[in-house]
């Protein structure tokens, strides 16, 4: 399969299932990298919550990059 028929594969696929994908190729591409999982580490124990983010905020800035 190429690399276009993938994309309009995944082009067909409803909401839930893109947003399922986005996360699976996400951990592919991070599975080895040490600072990255160090950096989520750090970020899931931050207890501080003025860092953190509503899920509608994060929705917003996720829509805005």
């Amino acid at each position: 399969m190429s690399f276009e028929q993938l994309k309009r594969e995944v082009a067909l696929l409803d909401a839930r299932q893109q947003a399922e994908l986005i996360s699976y190729t996400l951990q592919l591409r991070y599975a080895h990298d040490a600072d990255y999982h160090r950096e989520v580490t750090d970020r899931l124990n931050d207890a501080d919550k003025s860092h953190w983010l509503t899920p509608d905020e994060f929705e917003r800035r996720l829509d805005n990059n």
